[in-house]
């Protein structure tokens, strides 16, 4: 029997999920996933999460083959001509094939007063920090919400059904 093929798969998020499973479809592959937590941070339900419907997370073990490995670490260096990964804990990991999918964040505000006012909601550590921020104000109080798009909409929903429920 000839040795499988390493893969490392660097991101829990919705892709490397996938990707991980997917490739678990061949027989001739190992896969092993490396997450900076145990669950899959679901970034389509942030929103919930902000107005208190939802912790928007599930364990990795509930979405991923119980033949994948799971390594909770960060992910510090990749040395791409060893075929190496680094965590940030110190161990290292080999690695014959590599899936990069470490997902997206928010970017640095521009507008002034944004950095000191403002709450994205691109991660889940930012959802938390609203909803923390959302929960401290009366119900009647004021929030305006910025954005017009997918998450926007959602974020105004969620709060403008809390306020009618509180």
């Amino acid at each position: 029997m000839s040795e499988k093929n390493k893969v490392l798969v660097i991101g829990g998020g919705y892709a490397g999920v996938t990707a991980a499973n997917r490739l678990l479809r061949r027989s001739d592959v190992t896969v092993t996933l490396i997450n900076p937590r145990p669950r899959l941070v679901e970034r389509i339900r942030l929103h919930q999460l902000v107005g208190g419907s939802d912790d928007a997370v599930v364990d990795l073990g509930e979405v991923l083959d119980e033949r994948i490995q799971v390594v909770v670490g960060t992910v510090t260096r990749i040395d791409a001509d060893e075929r190496h990964v680094r965590l940030e804990s110190g161990r290292g990991l080999g690695f014959d094939h590599l899936i990069y999918a470490v997902g997206s964040g928010s970017a640095d505000p521009q507008v002034p007063g944004a950095a000191e006012f403002a709450y994205p909601i691109a991660t889940l550590e930012e959802a938390e920090r609203l909803r923390s921020a959302v929960a401290a104000v009366s119900v009647t109080s004021e929030i305006t919400v910025v954005g017009g798009g997918p998450s926007g909409i959602e974020v105004a929903a969620e709060l403008a059904e809390q306020g009618s429920s509180r």
